[in-house]
This record gives C-alpha cells, structure tokens and sequence, in this order.
C-alpha cells in the first residue's frame, strides 16, 4: 500500500472514532507539532501540554478534514489555532518568562562546533527563542513555519489562511520586529541568518527543503 493510500485508510479509520489510527496518523508530525509549541509556550514541559492540547482539539476535529487541502496543512492549521487560543489567555505571563531551548532542539542548523563556539551558539538560541516569543502572534508562526520548519510559502499560506503574499509580508515584519527585539537586548549577538534574513540559496533549513525550492513555491 501506498503511503498515500496508507494515511487515507487511517484518515478513514480516525474519521470514525479510531483513536489508534489517528495517533499513527500524526507520529511523525510530533516533534515539528511540539517544537511549534516552543514558540508559544513558556517552558519545555509547557510545550508539552500544550501540543498535546492541541493535537486532542485535532481529534475532535478530524472529521471536519474534507481533503480540500494536505492534510498536513489541516493539521497545522488546528495546532496553529490551539496555540493563538491559548496565547491570548497566558500572554502576559509568557512575556515574564523565558527558557532555553531543550536538549536535542536544533532549529538553527550549525556544524560540529568545540566547547567554546557550542556555549556560545547556546546562548544565542536562548536569546532568539526568548525573543522569538516576544513576536507578534501573527507573524510568529510564519517564522516558525517557514524559517525553523522550512515549510513552503504556499503551506505556511495553507496554515494560515492567507495568501501567499500575506505570508511573505508576515515573515518580513516578523524579522524586523525580531531584530529589533535582539538588538534592544544588552550583548545581543547577531541572530542567525536563517531567521534575521532571507537564508542563502541552496542553504538546507531545518525542515529538509532548501531556500531555493521554498521560493520556487
């Protein structure tokens, strides 16, 4: 069976109350799910919570999935909705609070730094993820979409329920509100150039798609 004859019979399965199929159905859209949690949430086990809060509201919510778009895009959509709903309500004490990335969470590719360079690259992915959640809501998960999960502009556009160059004006007020909140911090260094500007083409991001592609999209 075809991988897209495989996720249609667990669409069906989940789209009927299959609990199981649903849960296989979204395994390997967990860790992006939970990493675009980071971005909203105040901590890694707030992250947690979070995503799985919002992965529950997809289930409710699977028979609503009409293969009118990806159902990657229908699931990001729901995810992305659950995170804005809970923002709203937790705002001002996410702005009081800040953490580091977890261990494993890479959303800024590097090579294979020494001691020195590592602590440093570990500073500044604190400083960028704290910053990143002081972003406006409506252009944060364009950044987080596009240039942490290296979505397409016509996905992120998906997600969002916007048009492509809706999408592109987001993620360049998003950058700009992005360096500004770096450079107010004191000894801010240089954000990434993956997030702060258009990435180099041919340059991998972290979702497996080159810039390249992307802006063929």
């Amino acid at each position: 069976m075809s991988p897209e004859a495989d996720q249609d019979a667990l669409l069906a399965e989940a789209q009927a109350g299959n609990v199981r199929a649903f849960e296989r159905l979204v395994r390997t859209h967990l860790p992006r799910v939970r990493r675009f949690a980071r971005a909203f949430a105040r901590s890694e086990a707030d992250a947690d919570d979070l995503a799985q809060e919002a992965l529950v509201r997809a289930y409710k919510r699977i028979r609503s999935f009409r293969y009118q778009s990806a159902f990657q895009s229908w699931l990001y959509a729901v995810v992305r909705n659950a995170f804005l709903d809970v923002t709203k309500s937790r705002a001002a004490r996410e702005r009081r609070l800040e953490q580091p990335l977890g261990p494993g969470e890479h959303p800024f590719p590097s090579g294979q730094p020494g001691p020195d360079e590592a602590l440093l690259e570990k500073e500044e992915r604190e400083r960028l993820w704290s910053a990143l959640r002081r972003v406006p809501v409506e252009f944060r998960t364009a950044l987080v979409l596009f240039d942490l999960e290296g979505h397409s502009y016509d996905e992120v556009a998906a997600v969002e329920g916007v048009p492509v160059g809706t999408v592109k004006s987001r993620l360049s007020r998003g950058r700009a509100a992005l360096r500004q909140i770096l450079g107010s911090a004191e000894g801010a260094p240089r954000a990434s150039p993956g997030v702060m500007e258009t990435p180099l083409p041919g340059t991998l991001q972290p979702g497996g798609s080159s810039q390249a592609q992307r802006s063929r999209s």
